[in-house]
């Protein structure tokens, strides 16, 4: 409302001068500024009484049958004090030219109700103007804290999910008494760590959401000394880019867990993670067996179905992805524009 009131103060000057400019080519300037005068300040009372005074307290309320009588009212009257103001005026400081000192009393008070009238719906339409801006900013305002909630949510549904697949890799682990046990827990306290603290971040640098892939991946190298079937590839993040955390790893933990990668004759997983040019594309294949994946893990459609949401929350427009499933393989090609964030 500042910002209204100082542009329209600079308004009210500019269109006071320029009537001064016109009037005092048919009377000298002193007598040339009062009646210009005389029109703009009460012009200018009617304009500020009504956007600062009258339509917050009666037109925005429920009383609106209470704007309408007092603002005739006012009306009324500025109108009639216009008007003798103006015979006044024409008694002592008349107008040179030709046919003003000729007009009927009543014009007089006509061009005044007009006068009158003009400041009154413009400074109404400056408020409705205002009040859809204040509207449109709440709506927005109330919609990115829906998209906050809803993106927590989604998030919150993701890492328990993945926590719980990881405690089951350790427990197998420990099952068969493994050497290989201290070093899966160490991986899972790196985890842990990036998706209690990090992962709370709305976003956080590329880098360490791939250092948080690559820890869960030597977890799943844990499993099974062999790994000829599992060809990974991902680049060092360059620059400093920022990504919503937790959004690459379901990919990555879908092709382990649908895969038949145990199988070292059939079974296979291709991961390339490649940051460049301001965007980061996954390409994420295996082999499957002869299943849909969405019909081998119930938990495992809730992870890929939450994920789909977050992208299309937080990458608008903005991401591309394409997932392929014909029975024997599953491949997953995901571009995300991080130049935006």
């Amino acid at each position: 409302m500042k910002s209204v009131i100082r542009y329209s103060l600079f308004a009210w000057f500019v269109y006071t001068v320029f009537w001064v400019a016109l009037v005092t080519q048919y009377i000298e300037l002193g007598p040339g500024i009062i009646r210009v005068l005389s029109i703009t300040l009460i012009q200018m009372a009617l304009f500020y009484l009504n956007l600062l005074y009258l339509i917050p307290l009666y037109l925005d309320r429920i009383t609106k049958i209470n704007y309408f009588v007092i603002t005739g009212t006012i009306l009324f009257f500025s109108t009639f004090l216009g008007g003798f103001i103006d015979l006044f005026l024409d008694l002592h400081y008349p107008f040179t030219f030709h046919g003003v000192h000729e007009r009927p009393t009543y014009s007089i008070f006509v061009a005044r109700f007009f006068m009158a009238v003009m400041p009154l719906v413009v400074s109404a339409l400056i408020n409705r103007a205002l009040h859809v801006r204040k509207q449109r900013e709440e709506s927005l305002e109330l919609k990115n804290k829906m998209l906050e909630a809803e993106t927590k949510a989604l998030k919150a549904q993701i890492n328990p999910h993945f926590l719980f697949n990881s405690l089951n890799n350790i427990y197998s682990l420990a099952q068969i008494k493994s050497d290989k046990t201290p070093d899966a827990i160490l991986h899972l306290s790196d985890i842990l760590r990036f998706v209690t603290y990090e992962s709370n971040q709305d976003f956080v640098d590329l880098k360490d959401e791939l250092k948080h892939i690559h820890s869960f991946i030597q977890l799943q190298y844990l499993k099974d000394e062999n790994h000829s079937n599992i060809k990974i590839e991902i680049d060092d993040a360059n620059g400093h880019y920022k990504i919503a955390p937790l959004l690459l790893i379901p990919f990555i933990e879908n092709s382990f867990k649908h895969s038949n990668h145990e199988d070292k004759e059939k079974g296979w997983i291709k991961i390339e993670i490649k940051a460049e040019n301001g965007k980061i594309k996954l390409t994420c294949s295996n082999s499957t067996s002869g299943k849909m994946i969405q019909s081998k893990d119930k938990t495992g459609g809730v992870g890929m179905e939450n994920v789909k949401k977050r992208l299309a929350l937080l990458y608008p427009n903005n991401h591309l992805l394409i997932l392929k499933d014909d029975l024997i393989s599953y491949k997953v090609e995901l571009e995300i524009n991080l130049d935006l964030k």
